[in-house]
């Protein structure tokens, strides 16, 4: 697994913070999420990055990927809302919206095979549409900015049978930037394959 400097990684996410904060509600959100462990939350329990301060450094590799991507295939789009999707998409990992921590340490004897356990007391709901509930509590979302964040997970959940006849391009943008970053980048098996060098070469 790459190795990351926290406070490198924190860098970079106030920049892309500070390039959306004009959208009424970010600065809002961003604060709530502070104050609820934003910056010590895993990214998951046990796949990727489950490590205190996993989800900040997979929201800013989600947005420097996504921000890449979105040059060559998508240049018209809105970097504002190429930001706001991948900074968030899994805001859901902090809290459920209701004060409630998504992930508790796992104090057990499996804890090197899984650091994190899953919070039974935080509210039932879908993760990327409990996001979608979040964000939209501080911000009013464009119509594409919302089915992005709800179906960024793709074709790997049963929900994305909601939208597979209309999935708009923003959506499929998001859910590759968060695909290749979690299995690819994350996993350290970028190095031969695709790196930021490639996008330049080809851009």
């Amino acid at each position: 697994m790459e190795k990351y400097d926290l406070e490198s990684v924190k860098k970079d996410y106030y920049s892309f913070l500070e390039k959306i904060s004009h959208r009424k509600g970010v600065k809002e959100l961003n604060a709530y999420l502070e104050k609820h462990g934003l910056f010590k939350t895993p990214a998951s329990t046990k796949y990727h990055l489950c490590i205190e301060g996993g989800l900040i450094i997979h929201s800013v590799n989600v947005t420097k990927l996504a921000l890449d991507l979105k040059k060559l295939l998508l240049p018209s789009l809105p970097d504002e809302s190429v930001i706001l999707c991948s900074l968030f998409h899994d805001c859901h990992k902090v809290t459920d919206g209701f004060s409630n921590t998504t992930y508790i340490k796992n104090e057990y004897n499996d804890s090197e095979k899984q650091p994190y356990l899953w919070n039974k007391n935080q509210f039932s709901f879908s993760g990327a549409h409990k996001s979608l509930l979040l964000i939209s509590r501080f911000i009013d979302l464009t119509r594409d900015e919302m089915q992005a964040i709800a179906y960024h997970d793709g074709p790997y959940v049963a929900s994305w049978e909601d939208i597979a006849s209309d999935p708009y391009p923003l959506t499929f943008l998001i859910h590759f930037a968060d695909l290749w970053s979690t299995w690819v980048i994350e996993k350290g098996k970028d190095k031969t394959i695709f790196n930021k060098k490639f996008l330049e070469d080809i851009l």
